[in-house]
């Protein structure tokens, strides 16, 4: 037997989700990932290093968000034959269309890569059916038989956030998020992170914690502001496939026991019609214990 360490580096992207480990077995029927049979040997938290004992043989270790996308939102590193310890490294990388996937430290092999690029465009694909759907839903029910009638302010509450939108809006459950809200032009994304599960210190401000949230996702070019009391920023995202711009805006709060990051996303050429709308409802966001 030996030894197989893996470190996940602390993120914000992904960082209230559990990634589950799974190592190649042919004896197994457990879990079936890219066609190969394996066995579950443990989960990863945020910022999260776990060692595992394995055998000798040669096997292919894969790190999952969950089994209803194991096959698009995986990385996997293979392991060559030996009897010596094994440390790994990884973290949650940015990309909606793959899941927001882990991805291992230094394993850019060719089959790893193209297993990349196939996860991605079915992540994609999944993606995009899910869009087309709710469109078509959205349509039909706001142009449709409802089509007089206008939308009508909602409450939500969830976790110790309140926020009110519209009877637009629906609640979802997207991986790594608290909550989340969905609508045909405009999506919400709620992160709660507790000051003692993410050791966030209480001590932060709220631009200390929104500045962290910008440098751990990597964003170089981009400043945190204040408009009307709020604290946020800005970023957009191009899907690579479809070549559609999306511009995000990042709102961060501090609650009593945790810091909050709500998102919400919405097709860059629909940005003049809806930032006001925006502003407004994160201008609603409250908390309770």
């Amino acid at each position: 037997m030996r030894n197989l360490t893996i470190k996940r580096e602390k993120r914000f992207v992904g960082c209230a989700g559990k990634f589950k480990v799974y190592i190649e077995d042919p004896e197994s029927n457990e879990l079936v990932i890219n066609y190969t049979p394996c066995r579950k040997i443990g989960e990863l938290k945020n910022g999260e290093e776990k060692t595992f004992q394995i055998d000798e043989r040669a096997a292919k270790v894969f790190v999952i968000a969950d089994k209803l996308t194991k096959d698009y939102c995986n990385d996997y590193y293979q392991l060559s034959y030996g009897t010596e310890d094994v440390f790994l490294s990884g973290k949650s990388k940015f990309n909606p269309a793959a899941g927001n996937a882990f991805r291992f430290d230094n394993n850019n092999s060719e089959g790893v890569v193209a297993n990349r690029k196939r996860g991605k465009r079915k992540g994609l694909t999944i993606l995009l059916i899910a869009i087309i759907i709710g469109a078509i839903v959205g349509a039909v029910i706001g142009w449709g038989v409802f089509s007089n009638i206008k939308a009508e302010e909602k409450t939500f509450y969830s976790d110790g956030m309140t926020i009110t939108l519209t009877d637009e809006f629906r609640k979802t459950e997207i991986e790594n998020y608290t909550v989340a809200y969905d609508s045909q032009k405009v999506a919400v994304f709620a992160l709660k992170e507790p000051f003692s599960a993410f050791y966030l210190p209480s001590s932060y401000t709220l631009e200390q914690y929104g500045n962290k949230v910008i440098e751990a996702n990597g964003f170089t070019s981009i400043e945190l502001k204040e408009t009307d009391g709020l604290t946020y920023f800005s970023y957009k995202y191009t899907n690579s496939q479809t070549r559609q711009e999306y511009t995000y805006f990042a709102f961060v709060y501090k609650a009593n026991d945790a810091f909050w990051l709500v998102q919400f996303a919405t097709l860059t050429k629909n940005v003049n019609k809806y930032w006001e709308k925006i502003f407004d409802w994160a201008g609603s966001i409250e908390f309770t214990n």
